[in-house]
């Protein structure tokens, strides 16, 4: 194990490198996420199965918990 030199290091194999460049705004990180989240929003929006509303699809499935 590695010793810190200082409590508030952390050595270089325990650091979380993101797969993400260094470089990258928070304009430009913010805009890759809302990418991905425009993809899937309305992903159910044309099922007949559940409730559109959330909060009944959520007390439907605790009703049956009982």
């Amino acid at each position: 194990m590695a010793r810190l030199n200082r409590p508030h290091e952390t050595p270089a194999k325990a650091r979380c490198e993101s797969p993400v460049a260094q470089e990258e705004t928070i304009e430009q990180a913010r805009a890759r996420r809302m990418a991905a989240l425009r993809k899937i929003a309305g992903l159910w929006a044309e099922r007949e199965d559940i409730p559109a509303d959330g909060l009944d699809y959520q007390r439907a499935l605790r009703a049956e918990w009982r």
